[in-house]
């Protein structure tokens, strides 16, 4: 049997017995196929579903996020399995599975690790009926951002691709949001909660705060930090750290080195956590920016 499952009239036709069939060795995940193991985590619900769809279904909104390791808030994560076909072709129903009829003029589509899904720069403008706006930021970042300042790889997308996906679906319910979120994204945040952070600052009447600013010893030899989110000409730094920097002993040490390093050096050090509203933070970050102005 295929690891991710065979329709069940393949298998009676190849001689498994009615009784395994439809017994309690196998699992079924969707009306119509079996498989061995449970399937475990979206994606593997994705492959799993690939066994009974028609040839020119596709994995679409947020499935198409998750198959394409967009950082989608945990309420928004999905359950049911989510595809599109393309005008004319009318949608199949499927118990499990969310059914959509797409415009072709406005998606491209692609395979990813064996899968046909809907391109990221066309799932991230799917997501504008979904998502609020900090989020489709947070998403636009990474896209365009990648893990490009800390290896060779390139981004996903560019900005130009975004454009483009923004102009095709322009007529669509959600696309004026998607515009702001578009002039709002920037190339270099690392995490989407630092992404969905500067857009609370900013919402709250800040500056726009630079992002990955590095510090150097006075010689000029050496870095000292790289922070997060900094107002340079403040010394105000602002640090968001996930709970690997809880857990990880080594982070946590080089955590609070940093901090030291940087109140030596004249910053107002801000950490943020996943339990700081930031309403809260962005009350902190203006004090800071006050202090700094009376200095």
């Amino acid at each position: 049997m295929d690891e991710h499952g065979v329709r069940t009239r393949e298998l009676l036709r190849d001689g498994v017995s009615w009784r395994t069939v439809y017994g309690e060795r196998l699992h079924r995940p969707f009306f119509g196929m079996r498989c061995a193991t449970e399937p475990v985590g979206h994606v593997a619900l994705c492959r799993a579903a690939a066994v009974i769809l028609p040839g020119e279904a596709l994995f679409s909104h947020r499935s198409a996020a998750v198959i394409h390791g967009m950082p989608l808030p945990r309420w928004a994560e999905p359950e049911e399995v989510e595809i599109s076909v393309f005008e004319p072709t009318r949608p199949p129903r499927l118990r499990g599975i969310v059914s959509h009829q797409l415009t072709p003029d406005e998606h491209r589509w692609a395979v990813v690790d064996g899968l046909r899904v809907i391109a990221a720069q066309d799932t991230w403008a799917q997501l504008s009926t979904r998502l609020p706006l900090p989020d489709l930021v947070a998403i636009g970042d990474f896209l365009i951002t990648g893990d490009e300042p800390y290896s060779q790889q390139p981004p996903l997308l560019t900005r130009a691709h975004l454009e483009a996906a923004v102009r095709r679906h322009g007529r669509r319910r959600g696309v004026t949001t998607l515009r702001q979120a578009l002039a709002r994204i920037r190339y270099g945040s690392l995490s989407p909660q630092e992404s969905r952070l500067r857009v609370a600052l900013e919402d709250s009447g800040l500056p726009a705060p630079e992002l990955n600013h590095v510090v150097r010893s006075s010689d000029g030899d050496r870095v000292e930090a790289m922070i997060d989110l900094a107002y340079p000409a403040a010394r105000v730094a602002i640090e968001y750290l996930g709970d690997h920097h809880r857990t990880d002993t080594s982070t946590y040490r080089n955590d609070i080195r940093r901090r030291e390093r940087l109140v030596d050096s004249g910053w107002d050090v801000i950490f943020v956590t996943a339990a700081d509203p930031f309403d809260d933070v962005a009350l902190r970050v203006r004090r800071a920016l006050h202090r700094s102005s009376t200095r």
